[in-house]
């Protein structure tokens, strides 16, 4: 009975330290994004880039796939209508996007890459690999993919 009472107790408290290590984990990944976000804003204002790291989402978006309904780039960024809505106007007024009516539904548009949008990925992509680069200059290969792995559980787990 002593037996099974230790291990209640050290199970509680492995408990509360594994919950400490995942406030701490939390806490990391909140402090590494704002690190990560204020370092590629800087570097795209070195470049005199005029975009926010929201709008660069969208591009994202729109070169792996062109010429996508708004609601698309909703469910992709987890981010709500209005939001985008917003995204897309300041991405059409620097003339990187454009909208397009929907020919299978007139109530929408479709968000297509102006010639500029599309050329502008190819400007990105050296200052993309210089910032990714720089953070991973300390880290191997392996203890990047187990990071990413390790991270990806967490987020299914928490999905379901």
């Amino acid at each position: 009975m002593l037996n099974f009472l230790f291990y209640l107790c050290r199970m509680k408290l492995e408990k509360k330290k594994d919950l400490t290590r995942i406030t701490e984990l939390m806490d990391i990944i909140r402090d590494v994004r704002k690190v990560m976000r204020s370092h590629f804003m800087k570097k795209m204002k070195e470049h005199h880039f005029d975009v926010t790291i929201e709008m660069l989402e969208v591009l994202y978006i729109l070169w792996s796939k062109d010429n996508i309904n708004q609601q698309e780039i909703v469910d992709k960024t987890n981010r709500n209508k209005a939001s985008i809505t917003s995204l897309i106007d300041n991405l059409t007024a620097r003339a990187l996007v454009q909208r397009n009516p929907d020919p299978t539904d007139r109530r929408n548009n479709l968000i297509a890459l102006t010639k500029e949008g599309k050329n502008y990925q190819e400007k990105l992509i050296p200052i993309l690999e210089e910032v990714y680069q720089s953070f991973q200059a300390d880290i191997t290969s392996e203890e990047l993919e187990n990071t990413i792995n390790v991270l990806q559980k967490i987020n299914k787990k928490m999905i379901e």
